[in-house]
């Protein structure tokens, strides 16, 4: 339902509003810098308020693109992530665009008891406006997959390949700030530092991690892995295999071992699981060994993942003395966790002399207590569960992405934490369950449609769509 009577009316409010605006605006200008700053915020919460009523999509795709190309951007001149505003955004723009799936899923109900069981530790340990804040951004992003759920199918799976590409484009250039850091240098308008590189420090040396616009290389694997399976499900032919090399390239170079060995995990499953033909098995085979090869071949990445949880890495060393120590940190803390607020989860330098658990359902336990853990835990168990009807399900596709899902579950979640304290990385673990759910819901009606096609010779609708060229 529109706010006005008309299209023709609510295109000439918008106009007049949009033209007030910018003449208020241009004249503050000429007043000084802090009226400015206050107009030009109004000035972007009007023509906001207007795109979200005459063009809500364009919200979408914008959001798409920044989460994919660059994830922790600020609006120039405005301390305001772009990742959250426009996720904002996007909620408020699917509340008055047209619904097409009316009734929540299964999984809309896990993640709204989440969200509530988690609002109530947040305020049974509310010390101040940090607690506040902290879980607000935590709301938007997680809200963000019941939001995306209420999208027609066509637009979420435009929505997702914007996201794909603009993934890509960034893997590109975090490549080209491995043979020259100045491509860093336009993106300070936008808040990033060009001088924040990140290395992996071993015997033989100090090895720089592709990050690029993620800055951190953890978070950027994250997002290279759920942009590489989304891709695998959202593309198909010449433009999947560019895209994937792409992604899959920069999945490695940024070294890190969650991402890593999630795609091992999944490709694994699929191989357990997937129907299909000894010859693609084999040449799934093939191709995983001639990587593992690749792998030993390059001394970084050799370093990197062959040496991962030996005593003489120190990340697993202060990984396990954080798994050690858990019991005694939240003893007295069980029931609602020790707090959103906290100082290890706002000031980068506390953050990092913490050594708190780096297990994202340990880690919810330890900020929201053990309901939220639990609340969390089952909606990746769910999760899991819809991983394995993809597994099972005709299209190799799908079961990789549901293969990836379950692998990213069991390995990724319980070596990083930044999908619980990182609102960037929350929000790629928000799309890779929007697009689980997507995937899932492809390989129950394609079942269903195989069989009436067994009964009555028709094509069912994903063989339709593949005939006309795209993929379901």
């Amino acid at each position: 339902m529109w706010l006005v009577e008309s299209a023709r009316r609510s295109w000439i409010l918008g106009t007049l509003l949009v033209l007030s605006a910018a003449v208020v605006a241009f004249g503050s200008l000429m007043v000084g810098t802090k009226p400015a700053f206050l107009v030009i915020v109004l000035l972007l919460v009007v023509v906001g308020a207007y795109v979200g009523l005459a063009h809500p999509t364009w919200f979408l795709w914008a959001f798409a693109a920044v989460l994919g190309f660059m994830p922790v951007a600020h609006l120039p001149g405005v301390h305001v992530p772009l990742t959250l505003a426009f996720a904002v955004a996007v909620i408020l723009a699917t509340a008055i665009h047209p619904i097409e799936v009316r009734s929540l899923t299964t999984m809309d109900w896990f993640v709204i008891v989440l969200i509530v069981v988690s609002g109530i530790s947040m305020l049974a340990t509310y010390v101040g406006f940090a607690d506040i804040a902290q879980y607000v951004k935590w709301f938007t992003v997680t809200i963000l997959i019941v939001a995306l759920l209420r999208l027609p199918r066509l637009q979420l799976r435009t929505f997702g390949r914007v996201y794909v590409v603009a993934s890509a484009a960034c893997a590109i250039v975090a490549a080209g700030v491995l043979v020259y850091p100045g491509v860093m240098k336009p993106f300070k308008l936008f808040g990033y530092d060009p001088s924040a590189l990140r290395f992996v420090y071993h015997s033989g040396g100090a090895t720089q991690r592709l990050a690029g616009t993620y800055i951190d290389p953890n978070a950027a694997g994250i997002g290279f892995f759920v942009a590489l399976v989304m891709c695998v499900v959202l593309f198909d032919g010449r433009a999947r295999n560019v895209l994937g090399v792409i992604l899959a390239l920069a999945l490695l170079l940024t070294l890190s071992r969650a991402g890593l060995f999630s795609v091992i995990v999944g490709v694994v499953l699929m191989l357990m699981f997937q129907t299909m033909s000894n010859r693609k098995r084999l040449a799934i085979v093939g191709l995983g060994v001639a990587t593992f090869a690749a792998l030993a071949a390059v001394p970084q990445l050799r370093q990197r993942v062959f040496s991962s949880f030996g005593s003489q890495d120190e990340g697993s060393s202060a990984r396990l003395d954080a798994l050690k120590e858990y019991p005694s940190t939240v003893a007295g803390h069980w029931v609602f966790g020790k707090g959103w607020g906290l100082a290890e989860f706002i000031d980068p330098e506390t953050s990092f002399t913490t050594n708190y658990v780096a297990n994202a359902p340990l880690l919810a336990v330890y900020r929201g207590g053990i309901l939220v853990g639990l609340a969390f835990v089952a909606m990746l168990i769910y999760g899991c569960y819809l991983g394995y009807q993809c597994l099972r399900s005709r299209r190799w596709e799908w079961g990789f992405y549901g293969g990836g899902f379950i692998g990213f579950s069991v390995v990724a979640l319980q070596l990083d934490f930044s999908t619980i304290t990182i609102p960037v990385s929350t929000a790629d673990l928000s799309l890779l369950i929007v697009f689980l759910v997507y995937t899932s819901e492809l390989a129950r009606a394609d079942s269903r449609t195989s069989t009436s096609t067994a009964e009555d010779g028709s094509l069912g609708q994903a063989d339709v769509l593949v005939g006309e060229g795209r993929r379901p």
